[in-house]
């Protein structure tokens, strides 16, 4: 049992967008006598949560009182409504696929039957695209204005659930002005270590000259991993078999149009992938890569003769994808990328830090101050199952067609994670649904893809198979697959045919 019910503070491990964000959420969660304090560390990762949001970014900001406009104007915000990946099917520069952030308010998503989506599946059956059915694809299409998309979720008929492209720099000076502004205290040092008392737990942290005595730590330390790594030895579970990147160089290309994107760039390259977020004012980009297949020349040169341009190299880095496997230990709890690490793919580690952020404030709330230990166990059992979730994910990116490069065919020839494998082997067979997902949601926790976003991905790259979609139309009662030849009708103005043979969904 862990009892903060006499706490006299509260010690954030780390500045940044993650420290801060925590620091912001304890000071709403804790009585206003217990200090909450932001230690901010030397920064040891440049480039922190990156600058996608992921769709619980705004639920995030709506939970602890941040007004939308204020941070769109802060943060230099621009809208996000997902990505669009080229080349990733070694088609060359034409070879495009999108994996949009659909909302509700279209058919195509409203409609479930038996667990699945009867209107994409149709889509798929017959070769087509999943996200030109999106009417909000219609602006990001031609690059339109921030302000006519915003006019488009306006009539609630865009089909999209927005987040937003932000400046890192910018939101972390606001989110530091609110913490500030509502009682969180903020110190700027070194962190040397940690005293434990007798139970165990963190009774202070080594600053530079004191000592700073705790009753709870969130260790937001990013790749320092102070609390996990060096003071209790937690164990690391890789991912190194399943995501191979290891290496990344972060640069900024000059925006080339007059709007910016809704989209996210993701480039599959020689030996990884290139993305470039469009802000207003920059483009933030970087190359993440294996280093056992190429090395930071050849890929800084990869990059130039891709963009036609120079670029000037600003951060490099060396990381492990994995995981802690033990999150939550006796008063402190690991929050980021000090619990784990992911490749900026899909902002997924984005969404998995704002997803334990709202677990540790609703086990906190949930307790009264006093935490008991099955809770801790929980929390820890479901951190596990998110990091699982988004490292298979992310590996379904890897799983296409391409072999054109040493990188590609040892991506194609690696061993594949058991629970991706079992997944792989339904969607041959039908189409995702609710019940493929769930093993990646604990207790209290929300999924952080969807079964459209699994579709999105896996059906471009040939993981469901057209044959896999007219099979699963096939099952459905015979006035759902009316009803699916309606749908297909009112689009084409013919009725097609899906079947195995007459190619009917009868």
């Amino acid at each position: 049992m862990l009892d903060l019910t006499e706490a006299r503070r509260i010690a954030v491990i780390g500045g940044g967008i993650t420290g801060w964000f925590a620091g912001i959420a304890l000071r709403r969660v804790f009585k206003a006598e217990i200090e909450v304090t932001v230690i901010e560390a030397p920064e040891l990762f440049p480039f922190g949560l990156g600058e996608e949001g992921s769709l619980n970014l705004v639920d995030t900001l709506s939970r602890n009182d941040i007004a939308l406009d204020t941070f769109i104007d802060e943060a230099d915000a621009t809208y996000r409504l997902g990505v669009v990946f080229e080349n990733w099917r070694g088609g060359g520069a034409v070879d495009q696929y999108y994996h949009l952030l659909g909302g509700p308010g279209i058919p195509e998503i409203e409609w479930r039957a038996d667990g699945f989506f009867p209107f994409l599946s149709a889509r798929i059956a017959l070769g087509e695209d999943l996200h030109s059915c999106i009417p909000g694809f219609e602006v990001i299409s031609r690059k339109a204005s921030q302000h006519e998309f915003e006019e488009l979720l306006e009539t609630g008929q865009s089909g999209l659930y927005p987040s937003y492209h932000f400046d890192a720099g910018g939101l972390e000076r606001f989110l530091k002005r609110i913490g500030s502004a509502r009682g969180v205290t903020c110190r700027r040092t070194a962190v040397h270590g940690m005293r434990l008392n007798d139970r165990g737990h963190v009774h202070s942290i080594q600053l530079s000259g004191e000592e700073l005595e705790v009753d709870f730590v969130v260790d937001a330390s990013g790749f320092a991993r102070i609390g996990l790594g060096t003071v209790f030895g937690a164990r690391w579970r890789s991912f190194e078999n399943a995501l191979p990147i290891d290496r990344v160089i972060a640069f900024h290309p000059k925006p080339t149009g007059a709007n910016p994107e809704f989209v996210t760039h993701s480039t599959a390259m020689k030996a990884g992938w290139m993305w470039q977020v469009p802000l207003n004012r920059k483009v933030s980009a970087g190359y993440v890569f294996s280093s056992r297949h190429t090395d930071d020349t050849a890929a800084v040169g990869e990059v130039e003769r891709r963009l036609g341009r120079c670029v000037e190299p600003m951060h490099q880095l060396t990381f492990e994808q994995g995981c802690f496997e033990t999150a939550w230990i006796n008063n402190l709890v690991a929050l980021g990328a000090a619990s784990g690490f992911v490749e900026p793919l899909q902002a997924a580690l984005t969404a998995l830090t704002l997803e334990q952020l709202r677990n540790i404030e609703r086990v906190l709330s949930s307790g009264g101050g006093i935490v008991p230990a099955q809770a801790v166990e929980t929390h820890n059992t479901a951190n596990a199952q998110c990091w699982t979730g988004v490292r298979d994910f992310l590996r379904l990116h890897y799983d296409c067609p391409r072999k054109d490069t040493p990188f590609w065919r040892d991506v194609a020839a690696a061993e594949l994670p058991d629970s991706y494998v079992n997944l792989r082997e339904c969607f041959q067979r039908r189409t995702p649904r609710l019940i493929d997902i769930q093993p990646y949601v604990g207790s209290g926790w929300q999924a952080l893809f969807h079964q459209v976003d699994w579709m999105s991905v896996a059906a471009p790259l040939g993981v469901i198979p057209a044959a896999a979609a007219r099979a699963e139309l096939r099952r459905l009662p015979a006035e759902s697959r009316d009803e699916v030849q309606v749908y297909l009708h009112l689009r084409n103005g013919v009725t097609p045919t899906i079947g195995p043979s007459s190619r009917s969904v009868h």
